[in-house]
């Protein structure tokens, strides 16, 4: 969960890097989970669930309570911090997140601005505190200090890892546990958690000449595995896993012009390389595909293909389009992957069915108009009519249109598995699926800026936020 749209990551072309990363987990609708939590169908992808609340959402919900920084810290002046990211300085706002079913947040004492220009001022040291999402009260208090910058936003388990420079620690969510301190001999961008086994990438640095380096290892022991470094290059760059589909992608910049980016995929288990790619993006999806993108510029996707594991074409994507944000989402069969306004298998990349709706053109450039999954039907918004639309997930024909005047900023949300609760400019609404019939709506107090509005989960229960307000329903 976040208090606002925007979040400040660092202006480094490695910190861009792994935003393009998590980016990709999204578009593949795909977590860092085991392989039991991935029971295969005959068509479309694993059920994967998120923004799932047990609160009925056919009424209205009532405040339970509001977040109160005071509560969390036993410093007077310390702010709340946004994790999981940006955990060195402090923006003006700040938010938790969830990690299986406490949430996590972060507070520190922020420090006098050296530069009255900047947007942020910088902290001391972080103290990270388990909140109980039924009441808001502190579970307990884990003081980590300071060099931490970032902590893990997939996480399959109670534990999260952290990490700033050549730091990383491990903390279990579930009791406050600081597990471990360890320190690296190379500088830390990334780290992924998979069962018992830790995946860290980071470079080191040689004058201008920059290798960049995947480490294997445990909590204990970062390295216990393997460290594989990669041919050092003058150009930015990163490396990340993708635990599920045994991959390893390394990208670093182009040249400056055409292509943008070069990766190379390899195995994550046996390190062989699979093959090479020069483009704007490759992006893994469905179960062990990748979608690649050529030619994109600003307002423009590109030209897209997808691909096979080993590199081959199988199949250019009609409408290319941008990748769509994270949604709400409790389907009750099967889900395809969604690319450009086409629905694929995610196993061979087979066209299910096109629809013109699950895109949108209203905007800049091309991009995903979905705003939900629920039960059998998937939910889509049209800036364009000012409707929210149902289209059946397993041929993508409209089953229903309900009018929506702010159809254009509907964003966020939260299902209890039979209906979709969402911000827009007038507040939160919740609306039925299965007929697109509107429940009900709670108005944004007056003093309230509409473009910082979050709804989503916080535990099992409804979270509305914006600016430093973070309030819980159920």
């Amino acid at each position: 969960m976040q208090l606002r749209l925007k979040e400040h990551w660092k202006l480094v072309a490695l910190g861009l890097a792994l935003l393009v990363a998590i980016a990709f987990i999204v578009v593949s609708v795909i977590s860092d989970s085991s392989d039991a939590a991935w029971p295969k169908q005959k068509t479309g992808g694993p059920i994967v669930e998120q923004g799932v609340v047990d609160v009925d959402l056919s009424d209205p919900p009532q405040q339970a309570w509001e977040l109160d920084v005071r509560a969390l810290t036993d410093n007077p002046g310390d702010v709340l911090l946004s994790m999981p990211s940006t955990l060195d300085s402090y923006y003006g706002y700040g938010n938790t997140y969830q990690v299986s079913d406490v949430l996590v947040a972060a507070t520190a004492y922020p420090l006098p601005k050296t530069d009255e220009s900047s947007s942020s001022q910088g902290v001391g040291a972080v103290t990270l505190v388990g909140v109980n999402p039924d009441d808001g009260s502190p579970l307990w208090k884990t003081r980590i200090g300071g060099v931490i910058g970032q902590c893990s936003q997939q996480n399959e388990s109670t534990i999260i890892a952290c990490w700033g420079d050549r730091r990383m620690i491990f903390v279990d969510t579930a009791t406050g546990t600081l597990m471990s301190d360890l320190g690296t001999d190379f500088d830390l961008n990334g780290a992924t958690i998979a069962g018992d086994t830790v995946y860290t990438s980071g470079e080191r640095m040689d004058g201008t000449v920059r290798t960049r380096i995947l480490a294997s290892g445990t909590t204990t022991n970062l390295t216990a595995n393997f460290v594989r470094t990669f041919e050092p290059s003058e150009k930015f760059g990163a490396v990340y896993t993708v635990p599920h589909t045994d991959t390893v992608i390394a990208m670093e910049q182009g040249d400056g012009g055409d292509p943008q980016y070069r990766y190379r995929i390899y195995d994550l288990q046996s390190g062989a390389e699979r093959f090479r790619f020069e483009g704007d993006s490759l992006v893994p999806t469905g179960n062990g595909l990748f979608l690649t993108s050529v030619g994109g510029r600003s307002g423009y996707a590109g030209t897209q293909n997808l691909l096979a594991s080993d590199g081959s074409t199988i199949r250019a994507i009609p409408i290319p389009s941008y990748s769509s944000s994270s949604y709400p989402s409790k389907p009750s069969t099967a889900v395809p992957m969604f690319l450009g306004d086409g629905a694929y298998d995610p196993e061979s990349g087979d066209e299910l069915w096109r629809s013109s709706q699950i895109v949108n053109t209203a905007t800049a450039g091309t991009g995903s108009a979905i705003a939900a999954v629920v039960g059998k039907t998937i939910l889509v918004t049209s800036p364009e009519t000012r409707t929210i639309s149902g289209l059946d997930v397993e041929s993508g024909r409209q089953l229903w249109q309900t009018p929506w005047q702010d159809g254009y900023w509907v964003r966020s949300g939260a299902t209890d598995g039979d209906h979709f609760v969402f911000s827009d400019y007038t507040g939160m609404h919740s609306i039925r699926a299965r007929d697109g019939k509107m429940m009900w709506s709670v108005p944004l107090p007056p003093e309230v800026d509409p473009r910082g509005v979050v709804v989503s989960n916080a535990g099992k229960n409804v979270s509305f936020s914006w600016q430093n307000h973070f309030t819980v329903w159920r």
